[in-house]
């Protein structure tokens, strides 16, 4: 795949350059936040479900939703469309599991086999011990993050546009992904370095894993749009110039 290949590839695509400020003012709002806003974060009543930091979470899922829905309404590939079903599927699940199912804003008593099995006494999926339904899968985003919206675009960059999701184009995520699957990362180090107690003090002063969802799911969004945006480009007539 030549180098114009690739940049016909990727017309219609977001400006990497805004969403690496979109991503770096957004997590230096939220540090400073956490340093100096005293209980900001943790949201009315010490609640942090209620808190900006999952709310956050919760819309940049129901906008993820949206656009991956309105992907696959627009898509004139089978397998694109039904590849969006499948993401705006995992996505729903998500965003359900995040709301508990709406418990956060409806406030009704847990009960039945969530009681008995919920670590903190949600109806959700994800608080349940044996972890299937939390770490393994994030763990499986994260790799996934890492090999497609970081790994896969400088590989093509300097292998002159062969990367190691190249086919069908729809797949990987380009470099308007990066800026979230980045930061995601880097908000979590903290907790990962307090994990192997090498230093005399911790370094998380907030929950750094919210902030690194909030990315994660910021990651989705950009991932959407991109291929809506490269989408409405292909599908665009010639422009035939007089």
């Amino acid at each position: 795949m030549s180098q114009s290949t690739v940049a016909r590839s990727n017309q219609g695509d977001m400006p990497a350059g805004a969403i690496w400020i979109i991503c770096i003012v957004t997590y230096v709002a939220i540090m400073l936040a956490a340093a100096f806003g005293g209980d900001f974060l943790q949201g009315p009543g010490r609640n942090w479900e209620l808190g900006p930091l999952e709310t956050g979470q919760n819309i940049l899922l129901l906008v993820a939703l949206v656009i991956m829905i309105d992907v696959a309404r627009r898509a004139d590939e089978n397998l694109l469309r039904w590849w969006m079903i499948f993401v705006a599927l995992g996505t729903l699940f998500l965003l359900g599991e995040e709301a508990s199912w709406g418990q956060h804003y409806f406030n009704w008593e847990t009960g039945g086999w969530f009681a008995q099995v919920n670590d903190q006494g949600e109806t959700n999926f994800h608080n349940t011990p044996d972890g299937w339904l939390d770490q393994k899968p994030r763990a499986i985003l994260q790799l996934g993050m890492i090999l497609g919206a970081i790994v896969h675009p400088l590989v093509k960059k300097f292998r002159g546009g062969r990367g190691i999701f190249d086919n069908p184009w729809w797949l990987a995520p380009t470099f308007a992904c990066m800026p979230p699957a980045i930061v995601s990362i880097l908000a979590g180090l903290p907790k990962a370095i307090d994990k192997l107690a090498i230093l005399p003090f911790e370094l998380q002063f907030t929950r750094v894993s919210e902030i690194e969802e909030l990315f994660m799911y910021a990651f989705f969004v950009t991932y959407a749009l991109s291929l809506r945006g490269r989408l409405a480009y292909r599908k665009a007539p010639p422009v035939v110039s007089s």
